[in-house]
């Protein structure tokens, strides 16, 4: 765990109490500061030894010296939490959770991902490639286990955190060795005041990386591409600015052909990024081609669930927007397509262009019948309601497309929205596809296949 001993003896709130905040709690506990706790639905277990829960109205405002925040929990816009807009009226510094964990000064170098899209995908890939290569290795922040939780591996490992837009506004410490940003599409704009504002939270990365470091940048949209040229003027006006290296698909390593979790173009893109990243800290392409053909993937993320001998289940229920369904989109051939679900301000974006592949559209949720709308004229589609029927309704087409051997076909769940209209988060919605899909899988009748695969 980390101990940020700088902050001993100092009263500091925690906003929160899931899985960050209560690593704040506990690494702040460590070094005896003096904690006051609020959640407004969450009531934890156990609390870290000397905390107190109580309303926040009842915290000791006069003598508090931070407050930490949750990433889910606005401190500035659509309106603030009223804890915060507090905090901020008496001046007390609003911080995240990864912020304490950079204060207890670990000796590791960071590397920090962020981008709207692939960000996930593109920490784990890293993470598990300096594993193989036998380099220590902490992953964490946005993804897996939080920053305060992270073991510094010390001066000869690394520490991969991902970080949101939320987390970056509010790690004024945050420094990295090399920072990645993927792509920046419209997302969560309601809590940066539209396009502007985060955008400026995602380059807060960028911004942290020093003079001997290294600046990833994709280059498959106007906003990563615009900040990239700023970092190329930096650099021709002043020394001490970071290396550049843009990110292109055709950069990856050929090992990503052998690897399913790594399909598609995005993914190749994600590949390249942890290429360039790993040669950086010195990794031979031996070691680079190990790691990547060796990555078994992440959860909701492209995920090849279960299958028959024609037709495969692919979990892709992390696409909770267009622009990440459209990358789902151009991986296969022979799409059964269900989405849906709670869309974003874009709604279907730019997975409604990209339907060449799609037999059908299978449409869920509230946004259904907006997405049936947009699809029109582009590919078939059909008003499902809900996940199991979508499924099923699927697999059916799906099994009967390629019966006589008349090719293989995808089942994608690939949503293009939220999943917050009939589902807790998109992992449930994730979980229960591979559910049925294991059901559908087991009781469907045994095929014999012949020709290559036999």
């Amino acid at each position: 765990m980390m101990h940020p001993h700088s902050m001993s003896g100092q009263t500091v709130g925690i906003l929160g109490l899931g899985v960050s905040g209560m690593a704040a709690a506990r690494a702040l506990a460590g070094v005896g500061a003096h904690l006051w706790l609020h959640d407004d639905s969450i009531t934890p277990d156990q609390l870290p030894a000397g905390a107190q829960r109580a309303d926040w109205q009842a915290w000791p405002w006069d003598r508090m010296d931070a407050m930490v925040i949750s990433p889910g929990i606005p401190h500035h816009l659509p309106a603030p939490h009223p804890a915060a807009a507090r905090a901020a009226q008496a001046g007390i510094e609003i911080i995240s959770e990864v912020e304490i964990a950079l204060r207890a000064r670990p000796a590791a170098r960071f590397v920090v991902v962020t981008g709207t899209n692939g960000k996930s995908t593109t920490t784990a890939l890293l993470g598990h490639c300096l594993s193989t290569a036998g380099i220590p290795v902490a992953v964490g922040g946005n993804i897996g286990d939080a920053a305060c939780n992270l073991q510094d591996p010390g001066r000869d490992g690394i520490i991969v955190l991902e970080m949101s837009s939320y987390q970056l506004e509010t790690t004024p410490a945050l420094r990295a060795d090399i920072a990645v940003l993927l792509n920046i599409t419209p997302d969560h704009l309601d809590r940066h005041g539209g396009m502007t504002g985060y955008v400026a939270a995602k380059a807060r990365a960028l911004a942290a990386v020093g003079a001997d470091g290294l600046a990833v940048i994709g280059a498959g949209d106007t906003h990563v591409r615009a900040l990239a040229d700023g970092l190329r003027q930096r650099s021709a006006d002043h020394a001490d600015a970071p290396g550049l290296a843009v990110i292109t698909p055709d950069q990856a390593p050929s090992a990503v052909h052998n690897c399913a979790a790594l399909a598609g173009s995005h993914n190749a893109e994600n590949a390249a990024a942890v290429a360039i990243c790993l040669r950086h800290l010195g990794c031979s392409e031996d070691a680079i081609d190990a790691g990547i053909s060796s990555f078994a993937g992440l959860p909701h993320r492209l995920q090849p669930v279960t299958g028959t001998a024609t037709v495969t289940f692919v979990n892709d229920s992390k696409a909770t927007n267009g622009v990440a369904a459209a990358r789902a989109l151009t991986a296969f051939e022979k799409i059964f397509w269900i989405a849906g679900g709670a869309a974003k301000e874009d709604g279907l974006g730019p997975a409604a262009a990209v339907t060449d592949a799609v037999q059908k559209a299978y449409l869920i949720g509230a946004a259904a019948e907006d997405f049936a709308a947009a699809l029109d004229g582009r590919c078939p589609v059909t008003l499902c309601g809900d996940l199991e029927t979508a499924t099923e309704t699927a697999f059916a087409d799906a099994s009967a497309a390629t019966a006589g051997g008349h090719g293989n076909a995808t089942i994608l769940l690939s949503p293009a929205a939220a999943s917050f209209d009939q589902f807790p988060n998109f992992a449930a919605r994730g979980a229960l596809f591979a559910s049925i899909a294991h059901r559908l899988v087991a009781a469907a009748p045994a095929t014999i296949s012949g020709g290559a695969h036999a």
